[in-house]
């Protein structure tokens, strides 16, 4: 799916005559009631739903179980595009929302951006879309190199709100909870319709958080013949299979598991719930019938939109396409996102603790046993409450550090630097923290433990957004359940004594899911890693990997030391610590070899968004 959103206005034929070259031919034009374009591009029909009401238009664009008719009833009494609110925060599933009302535009991605929306001026209007590229090329923009920079950063690329950022110049997208409005003027604004929950609703027996991913669900398998979903074994994915093959589904289930090639994974063992699913088709993939990871680099398949973070495993998510297409399957769902909802991290510890000190003393003591924290770690970190700006300031100063992987409470994981990173970089990216710092941003909620569950949320739903574009030659799109916008409110009102339990691994995700999965399943405490397949991959791959640093484009843009890198690359690690900043800049340097020279050469003509046609509202 690609398409472009116009505004109601004459420039909008004139902004989209912007067709570069190299565009293929549009497909599909869908118009406002006043005959000019609205909705410009290429999707599969099961994958929109649109309907119309006097001059009021409404399209979903994506999957959900809203059918037309529901569509028409709530549009009967819309009057502005302010009053599609309620049906952006109830309607299932994961889509973009684009609506015509009265000559006005309203448009607007998922909170986890795996619907994600991009807007800029063009032909004097402001025009929306859902990739960046397709709107920095109508403006002949070219990537911003202090952003790639940032993009360096691991483990999650940089923080709130330097992530929002493009890496296409001239190229914007609304913050979380906000929407973009265009107006009769063609210009535009973000305005925000969302905030997040307060964590104060009772888990109960799980009902609201059952409901939103059985929905969630639903919207997935909606229409299909066949669906296809990994079953790697975790609670997470073994969970959304049992969701998927429930009675009142008419979609037919593939499993998919990739048999790990460490010896103490157990994913294998707790992945045989196949008996349970007797209806399934059960796929097994053994490691010699799976490619590398880090292969094949010389031909991997990547798009303009940025650097593809899942870059390692993006041989594998491409063979998963091709495995579940090949089955007939066109959507193919993924546990991603169930670690950040459903495990608890120190965050919700922290939380907990000052709100209900005494509840949070024996999950204290827990954490303290399983990280091995003195009495002093633990006291520094639960006692540690800074701001936001606070926060931001002191990882400006950190971002050269060694890398403390889950060293405590943080509103975010900490981000860093690789070591190869040069000066250079660390002084653009740290210019970058001040200028954000200047602003005095705002966290996406109070309770740090919310604004991380959010930020994570859409580090994941990045992710899932850009396995699709994989599998997009293949005709399979990958979905998240877990990402979509009502399991996320769901999961966020609940209060924080309940998200904590000593014997449970997930308490929320097993209490909302019992009599669903079976209890044997949901037992289960551990959680394989995938170091084995890291570092077969290193070592069958390291020659590919040092080839890029004879001609790389990091290097050239002075903010790689490929000699560091080469070191590291050649190098023994006892753990995999010292690899994981690979992924950041692997996926920056196959982006940028993905990139024609043009994009790459700063343009320094084409400027953001200027306040006057596009300013944020509340």
């Amino acid at each position: 799916m690609e398409f472009l959103v116009l505004p109601d206005h004459p420039s909008g034929a004139a902004a989209l005559a912007l067709t570069p070259a190299a565009e293929p031919p549009t497909t599909k034009v869908i118009e406002h009631a006043s005959g000019r374009p609205w909705i410009v591009g290429s999707w599969n029909e099961e994958d929109i739903v649109v309907t119309a009401v006097g001059p009021h238009r409404v399209a979903l664009l994506g999957r959900t179980t809203v059918d037309a008719a529901v569509l028409a009833r709530r549009l009967r009494d819309v009057q502005s595009v302010r009053d599609l609110d309620f049906l952006a925060a109830t309607a299932a599933g994961s889509f973009h929302l684009v609506a015509s009302v009265d000559g006005e535009v309203r448009v607007q991605g998922t909170l986890s951006t795996a619907c994600q929306i991009y807007y800029a001026t063009v032909a004097g209007v402001t025009l929306a879309a859902d990739r960046p590229q397709t709107l920095a090329d109508r403006i002949g923009a070219g990537i911003d190199e202090d952003q790639v920079a940032l993009a360096l950063l691991s483990p999650f690329g940089p923080p709130w709100p330097l992530s929002e950022r493009s890496l296409w110049r001239g190229v914007a997208s609304p913050q979380v909870g906000h929407c973009l409005e265009i107006g009769r003027d063609g210009t535009g604004h973000t305005r925000q319709w969302w905030t997040a929950p307060d964590p104060d609703r009772p888990l109960g027996n799980g009902d609201t958080i059952r409901q939103a991913l059985t929905e969630a669900v639903a919207s997935c398998t909606a229409g299909q013949e066949v669906v296809s979903a990994d079953m790697s074994g975790g609670l997470d994915s073994t969970s959304l299979c049992f969701l998927a093959d429930a009675d009142d589904h008419d979609a037919h289930l593939v499993t998919v598991h990739y048999q790990a090639l460490g010896q103490s994974s157990d994913d294998r063992y707790w992945a045989q719930a196949e008996a349970a699913l007797p209806r399934a088709r059960h796929l097994l993939v053994a490691p010699d019938q799976a490619p590398d990871w880090y292969a094949p680099l010389t031909h991997a398949v990547h798009d303009r939109e940025g650097p593809l973070t899942i870059v390692r495993s993006r041989a594998t998510i491409e063979h998963a396409a091709r495995l579940a297409a090949a089955h007939g399957s066109r959507r193919h769902l993924q546990g991603i996102g169930g670690d950040e909802l459903f495990h608890p991290s120190p965050m919700a510890l922290h939380a907990l603790a000052r709100r209900h000190p005494l509840t949070a003393f024996p999950h204290l003591r827990a954490l303290r046993s399983m990280r091995r924290w003195s009495l002093n770690t633990a006291a520094r970190t639960l006692a540690s409450a800074p701001s936001y700006a606070q926060w931001l300031a002191t990882c400006s100063k950190t971002l050269t550090d060694g890398h403390e992987w889950e060293a405590g409470a943080d509103w975010e994981p900490l981000p860093k630097l690789p070591p190869w990173a040069t000066p250079h970089a660390a002084a653009t990216v740290r210019r970058q923290f001040l200028a954000a710092l200047a602003a005095t941003p705002q966290p996406l909620a109070t309770p740090p433990v919310q604004h991380e569950m959010i930020r994570l949320t859409r580090v994941n739903g990045n992710a899932i957004r850009r396995n699709s574009h994989i599998g997009a030659h293949t005709g399979v799109t990958f979905h998240a359940p877990f990402t979509d916008d009502r399991v996320l409110d769901a999961v966020l009102a609940i209060r924080l004594e309940d998200r904590l339990a000593l014997s449970q691994f997930k308490p929320m995700l097993g209490t909302a899911l019992r009599g669903i999965v079976p209890a044997d399943l949901l037992s289960r405490t551990t959680k394989a890693d995938s170091s084995a397949e890291l570092y077969t991959g290193l070592r069958r791959r390291r020659g590919e990997l040092l080839k890029l640093m004879d001609d790389s484009h990091l290097v050239r843009m002075g903010l790689v030391d490929a000699d560091i890198l080469r070191t590291v690359l050649r190098g023994l690690h006892a753990d995999t610590r010292p690899l994981m900043p690979l992924d950041s800049t692997l996926a920056c340097e196959l982006w940028l070899r993905s990139l024609s020279p043009a994009d790459i050469v700063q343009t320094t003509a084409v400027a953001v968004p200027s306040p006057r046609i596009v300013k944020e509202m509340r």
